[in-house]
């Protein structure tokens, strides 16, 4: 059989898959398994040249499509909010976790570029291996769960199971028509940006899957399309995939001028000081709505101007005479503002907080100002 040592090969990762992941459940063992396995792969098959016109333009394909569910997923998060992530800057965790698990992904995409490559007249030994990468990924998710449940089996089927088949799936056909580039820019990014990014999108688990159900479709049909196109006109496809690039970008700051400029009855802030915790802190960022002052009610926090600075207060008492008058209090202040808030300086209603986002603009303010500024948010 021409296919043999493919066969061989594949046999042996799924061997490793079940000694060390459901026998012996060791990661460490089977990242140096995979390691060892896409070696000797190396010197059995050799490392074919891969499709290098194409594959630039299906590298900013996939590229664009990343940056566009960022800037979806985390403008989402403004009103979802966001939870932190696991990552910390020491020695330790950067080797650990980002460069080793980085290594291992490199060896897996290395090693579905050979077998794909390498597969004589079928497509048998890619599609094994790919139901064998599903196989390994979704052991690894599986130790979180508890099946004493349907739910909990429907909810492990529908974010794991769905999310992990596509993905592999995505990185076989991209690793098949093109090279091991674009499936390896794909999956270390989705599979790594939680370890990386200090902040991710609170979105769910059925939301996250289908936006990642929705992020594999858009570089499958993209990358499909240039496939396509790239038989027909080599010079059209370029054209093609560099303009996709543009897309995210310009995404990205019509949000950005939108809630920071305020053209819209939205606008975003950061959050300077503390004397609002528990509600926010600093750090945090908040969206204020514009409103008029007579549908304010106390309660109510609001975004408000005094002596050129931004404050975010609660309301806690208003007068009407000629015009609004309101006085204000923050929720970890200990007594009362001091001064009256006039109803032409209310910005607006706090109306959502973004967990730790705000902290880039008062590192800037902090280095231009050197804190001359009293933030009080």
């Amino acid at each position: 059989m021409k296919n043999l040592k493919l066969y061989i090969i594949e046999l042996l990762l799924l061997i490793s898959i079940i000694v060390f992941n459901v026998v012996y459940e060791s990661t460490l063992y089977l990242n140096i398994s995979i390691v060892v396995i896409t070696i000797i792969s190396y010197f059995l098959f050799g490392f074919q040249k891969d499709n290098s016109y194409i594959k630039g333009n299906i590298v900013r394909i996939v590229i664009s499509c990343l940056l566009s569910f960022f800037i979806v997923t985390y403008s989402i998060g403004l009103f979802v909010g966001f939870h932190k992530t696991i990552l910390n800057l020491s020695a330790n965790y950067l080797v650990r976790i980002v460069l080793i698990e980085f290594f291992v992904i490199f060896c897996e995409e290395i090693l579905r570029f050979i077998v794909a490559k390498k597969s004589f007249d079928t497509m048998i030994p890619l599609i094994l291996f790919t139901i064998i990468m599903c196989i390994l990924n979704i052991i690894i998710e599986i130790n979180g769960y508890n099946f004493n449940d349907r739910e909990m089996v429907f909810i492990f089927s529908s974010v794991v199971v769905v999310t992990v088949i596509s993905r592999e799936v995505l990185c076989s056909y991209l690793t098949y028509k093109v090279s091991y580039i674009p499936s390896l820019l794909f999956k270390s990014v989705i599979v790594l940006y939680e370890f990386i990014l200090p902040i991710i999108p609170n979105l769910g688990n059925y939301l996250f899957s289908v936006f990642n159900l929705i992020l594999t479709y858009f570089i499958f049909y993209f990358s499909s399309k240039a496939i396509q196109y790239a038989e027909k006109s080599n010079k059209y496809t370029r054209k093609a995939s560099k303009r996709i690039i543009y897309i995210p970008i310009l995404i990205g700051l019509i949000i950005i001028v939108v809630l920071v400029s305020g053209f819209l009855k939205y606008r975003m802030i950061a959050i300077g000081s503390n004397s609002m915790v528990p509600v926010y802190e600093k750090g945090d960022a908040i969206i204020y709505e514009k409103v008029n002052a007579d549908k304010l009610q106390i309660g109510d926090i609001i975004a408000f101007k005094q002596n050129d600075v931004i404050i975010t207060h609660r309301i806690v008492s208003i007068k009407k005479n000629n015009s609004y008058v309101f006085k204000t209090k923050g929720d970890n202040n200990n007594a009362v503002d001091y001064f009256d808030v006039q109803g032409y300086n209310v910005l607006g209603k706090v109306m959502y907080k973004v967990k730790y986002i705000g902290y880039p603009t008062i590192w800037i303010n902090d280095f231009f100002r050197r804190g001359e500024i009293n933030y009080d948010g």
